[in-house]
């Protein structure tokens, strides 16, 4: 008895050759890729600027209003340092600002 032969080597060679044509082509690819990659991350493209126009705008400035300030003589406005203690009705209260009837 002969053995069976599954497929003719004509066959076999084809598809061997197929095979490493493919390979050599894919593999060609994939170098071509790795280089466009380190191509364009050594070479970034210049951005093109902003997407919406920016334009600048100058700030506009208030006219200025004289300043009108009714201040009485014996008023103190801050005393940094001074805390007045306040009565009132049995109610104490501490402020920064002298009380009507002024006690340190």
């Amino acid at each position: 008895m002969q053995p069976i032969a599954i497929g003719t080597p004509r066959r076999d060679r084809g598809f061997d050759l197929t095979l490493r044509i493919l390979m050599l082509a894919l593999t060609a690819i994939l170098i071509g890729c790795i280089g466009l990659l380190a191509w364009r991350w050594s070479h970034p493209p210049v951005s093109p600027g902003p997407v919406v126009p920016v334009t600048t705008v100058a700030p506009k400035t208030a006219p200025e209003r004289a300043a009108v300030s009714v201040i009485e003589a014996n008023q103190v406005l801050l005393a940094p340092g001074s805390v007045f203690r306040c009565d009132n009705g049995g109610t104490v209260t501490f402020s920064d600002s002298p009380c009507p009837a002024a006690k340190r």
